[in-house]
């Protein structure tokens, strides 16, 4: 799967929104209190979407994530 572009290896079949937000920070992403995190390129199940706080989605090889802060507090 791809965070901002940079590829993760991941070794399970779901990710939060947590874990999404965890990689992109440990590849330099600026701190925010809030996070708008979008995917696309996923499983049937869930092929595009934006994941909020507390949410989990399955997860496939090549998937995508977008994380941008937005710049609320």
């Amino acid at each position: 799967m791809f965070v901002n572009g940079d590829e993760h290896e991941i070794d399970t079949k779901e990710i939060t929104y947590a874990r999404v937000v965890d990689l992109y920070l440990g590849q330099g992403g600026t701190p925010s209190n809030e996070y708008l995190v979008k995917y696309s390129h996923g499983p049937v199940e869930n092929r595009s979407g934006t994941l909020a706080p507390g949410q989990k989605v399955k997860v496939k090889d090549g998937m995508r994530f977008r994380v941008a802060g937005t710049g609320e507090s």
